[in-house]
C-alpha cells in the first residue's frame, strides 16, 4: 500500500471525485486487512506505527459531508467498521502500555521530561490544553478546586496528568482494565504524581459519583451511554466532558450520537474542535437539563 490516497484539488484534476472517493474506501479496507494480518500490533512493529501515522494523516484531511456519508455509508466500510474501530483500538492500547513500561524504567528526576518526547505527547498537549479552555468556561466557582474524575485513562493516563499540570487540580482516573491500573499506578508513582493523579481500579458504570463535579469520559470507552447513565444517576448536577469523533475522523474513533444525549436528559454547552492537523478527537461538554 504504497500510494497517497490524499484526497486534496490536486487529486480531483486528474481523476473524478468518485474515484478518488473509491480508492479511499479500497485504502481503509487495505488498512484494516493489514493489522488484521499483523501478529504484533506494539509500536516495536514499525509497519503498524508507520501504517497508523498515514491513517491519521488521511483522517485529518478535509472532507466534505457528502465524502463522508459516501464513505461511511459504503457497504464495505459498514461491514469492517466495528471491527476497523476494535482494531485501531486496540493498537493504542498496545502503544500506550509499551510506552508506559518503558517510562517506569526511567530516572524519578527526569521522567516527566521524558514523558514529553512521546510521539503523542505534543497531540494530547493540543487536545487537553483546548479542553481546559472549555473546563474553565463552564465550570461554576463552586466547582473550581474540586477534582477532576476521569473515565477510561488507560495505562499511560496522559490527558490526566496533563489535565494535573493545566489546572493544578487533582485528577481521579477511574481504569477498569487490571493490566492497564497497574501499569499506570506504576508510572505514576514513578514520575512522583501519584499523590495528585490517583488511579482507581473500578468501571465507569459502576463507580459512585455522588462526590464528583467534573466528569470527563475518555475515547476508547465503549460503554459511554451505560456511563452517563451512571453519573445522571449518582451525581448532583455535574460538568461531563465527553470526547467523540466528527467526520472522517470516525473511521479512528466512535462518535457519540448526540441527539441520544439529548433524549437522555443531557444538554450541550460547547465543544471543543479539532486542532487542524494534529487532533483527531472533538470533546462534548454537557451538564444535565432541569
Amino acid at each position: 500500500m504504497d500510494r497517497d490516497l490524499s484526497v486534496s484539488e490536486g487529486c480531483a484534476s486528474e481523476e473524478s471525485r468518485d474515484q478518488i472517493m473509491t480508492n479511499f474506501i479500497t485504502y481503509i479496507r487495505e488498512v484494516y486487512e493489514l493489522l488484521e494480518r499483523e501478529r504484533d500490533l506494539t509500536p516495536s512493529n514499525l509497519n503498524v506505527t508507520a501504517l497508523i501515522e498515514h491513517l491519521k494523516q488521511q483522517l485529518l484531511l478535509p472532507f466534505s459531508p457528502v465524502e463522508v456519508r459516501e464513505v461511511l455509508s459504503s457497504p464495505h466500510i459498514q461491514r469492517i467498521y466495528p471491527l476497523l474501530l476494535a482494531k485501531l483500538s486496540e493498537c493504542e492500547r498496545h502503544a500506550e502500555l509499551f510506552y508506559a513500561r518503558e517510562l517506569c524504567q526511567s530516572d524519578h528526576q527526569h521522567g516527566l521530561d521524558r514523558m514529553k518526547q512521546l510521539p503523542s505527547w505534543s497531540i494530547y498537549e493540543a487536545l487537553v490544553g483546548q479542553e481546559v479552555h472549555f473546563i474553565r468556561k463552564f465550570t461554576r466557582p463552586e466547582r473550581i478546586r474540586t477534582p477532576i474524575v476521569f473515565v477510561g485513562s488507560g495505562p499511560m493516563p496522559l490527558s490526566a496528568v496533563l489535565l494535573h499540570l493545566y489546572t493544578a487540580v487533582d485528577v481521579i482516573c477511574l481504569e477498569k482494565d487490571e493490566v492497564a491500573f497497574e501499569t499506570s499506578r506504576r508510572l505514576l508513582q514513578r514520575l512522583g504524581l501519584a499523590d495528585n493523579v490517583k488511579v482507581v481500579h473500578e468501571n465507569g458504570e459502576t463507580f459512585d459519583y455522588s462526590a464528583c463535579r467534573r466528569v470527563f469520559i475518555a475515547s476508547l470507552v465503549t460503554d459511554k451511554k451505560e456511563v452517563l447513565r451512571r453519573i445522571k444517576r449518582t451525581a448532583p448536577d455535574p460538568l461531563v466532558a465527553v470526547r467523540t469523533a466528527e467526520g472522517m475522523r470516525q473511521l479512528m474513533y466512535e462518535s457519540v450520537d448526540e441527539a441520544q444525549l439529548e433524549q437522555a436528559g443531557w444538554r450541550l454547552l460547547g465543544r471543543s474542535s479539532p486542532k487542524e492537523g494534529l487532533v483527531v478527537n472533538s470533546t462534548l461538554f454537557m451538564e444535565q437539563r432541569d
